[in-house]
């Protein structure tokens, strides 16, 4: 008696072979007791462009406070993307635009990348009238090739 084992083999569907997971920067910083209303707080955020590819960035910064809901105009969001390859002979500078869609979320859509080393530089200031409070940043940074 003779028994075969016949093994499927499968061929991958083309989508799958060139899907690339889209790599995204997710950070949470609270803001420093110094903060008060009419202050100015810089943050920096870096990551890398492993292969150099060129692609858009799209930012997201949401302001958040637990007992006040934010109106819109009570931040001012400014940004610059510092960007390099290596080795770090040229910089190019980038200003971000950043639009307020709703009370506290700030938006800056499709910045072109294609440098390895990227620095995102912001500055965020608060209104004059801001209500005391402990007010969180989460700034998303979303990478489309």
């Amino acid at each position: 008696m003779c028994m075969m084992l016949i093994l499927p083999v499968f061929q991958t569907p083309i989508f799958f072979r060139h899907f690339r997971p889209v790599p995204g920067l997710h950070v949470v910083k609270r803001l420093p007791l110094k903060m008060v209303a009419g202050s100015t707080y810089e943050w920096e955020v870096s990551f890398i462009n492993p292969k150099s590819e060129k692609g858009l960035m799209n930012l997201t910064l949401e302001i958040t406070e637990k007992k006040t809901i934010i109106g819109l105009g009570e931040f001012t969001v400014k940004g610059t993307l510092e960007a390099c390859d290596n080795p770090p002979r040229k910089r190019t500078y980038t200003t971000i635009t950043f639009t307020e869609t709703e009370g506290g979320v700030f938006q800056a859509l499709q910045t072109p990348i294609e440098k390895r080393f990227n620095l995102i530089s912001l500055r965020i200031s608060s209104a004059p009238n801001l209500m005391p409070g402990k007010y969180t940043f989460t700034l998303t940074v979303t990478l489309q090739y």
